[in-house]
């Protein structure tokens, strides 16, 4: 199956000015997002504190939940989760208490039903992290990243070139940054769901560029004689079906998620879709011009 003729000769190379303003734009839009949004909300894995979710059999104030829970906790942040026919569901996030999780709920619970009544308030969810739990997932999330990218540039330097393994690299550093950027922007929490989608989305563009090289590869023997842009130009139209059949489908069940999945999912589903969105044209738009650009001080081998 193709969507596009076989015969197409898009002039992606040619376009590559407007790619770079594109991407610069993004990726300064993104880094501005720390001085002006400041830290990315990090979740509860992260931080440490406790995660509870309640369910309210009727209609409540989000500050009157804060009040109630002023005795325990002076700086309680509460989120409205989903709100139904059976009353309303919240998230409250605390610090991690001193004392054991058992008390600690008991107390919770009889301070919602002083303020709201008797089984008007329900626990239905309790979370704990310790602070250096949390300390320790935050190291660990970002060597993973690291460890990663890493491994991924050696294994491009050696299936393909080191001019395609820096572009590569580039290219999902480019999409890291753009996620990065929407959770910070738009105040949605980074947890370790969000990260786990972080590093699908990494594995999903990385096989995008893949295609792309190993196509660049068979062409370059072909074409030995042609410049490199038109050899990618070649490789990104033979190769252009598959990567629109590729994502289109993957974005489908992913906007599936967004529309019929709960709350915990799409914020899943934002991070995959915001990689996949941008891997895909980064696939396109950035690692092939970042390989030409760098065939000038790391000369592309050809045959």
């Amino acid at each position: 199956m193709e969507l596009i003729p076989p015969n197409t000769k898009i002039d992606f190379m040619g376009k590559r000015i407007y790619a770079y303003a594109f991407t610069t734009v993004m990726i300064v839009l993104s880094l501005l997002s720390y001085p002006v949004k400041g830290w990315i909300n990090l979740g509860i894995d992260f931080t440490g504190g406790v995660m509870i979710q309640v369910k309210f059999k009727k209609p409540v104030d989000t500050e009157h939940i804060r009040k109630a829970l002023q005795p325990i906790s002076e700086n309680a942040t509460v989120q409205r989760f989903s709100a139904g026919g059976e009353g309303e569901d919240y998230i409250i996030r605390l610090e991690a208490p001193e004392e054991g999780q058992e008390k600690f709920s008991n107390e919770l619970q009889s301070l919602l039903d002083n303020s709201f009544g008797k089984g008007n308030a329900d626990i239905r969810g309790f979370e704990l992290v310790g602070p250096k739990v949390g300390h320790d997932l935050q190291q660990a999330a970002i060597w993973a990243t690291i460890v990663a990218l890493s491994m991924l540039l050696v294994y491009m330097a050696f299936r393909f070139t080191l001019s395609m393994g820096l572009g590569a690299v580039f290219c999902l550093v480019h999409d890291l940054i753009i996620i990065y950027g929407f959770f910070v922007w738009t105040g949605k929490e980074f947890n370790l769901t969000i990260l786990a989608a972080m590093l699908t989305c990494i594995g999903y563009d990385i096989n995008d560029t893949i295609v792309v090289c190993d196509r660049v590869r068979e062409n370059l023997k072909t074409m030995r004689k042609q410049p490199l842009a038109e050899v990618l130009n070649t490789s990104i139209n033979q190769t252009l079906s598959r990567t629109l059949l590729t994502s289109g489908f993957t974005l489908l069940v992913v906007i599936s998620l967004l529309i019929f999945g709960t709350n915990v999912l799409k914020d899943f589903a934002w991070a995959l879709l915001i990689g996949i969105l941008f891997g895909t044209y980064s696939s396109i738009f950035v690692a092939s011009p970042l390989i030409l650009a760098i065939d000038k001080y790391i000369p592309v081998k050809r045959g």
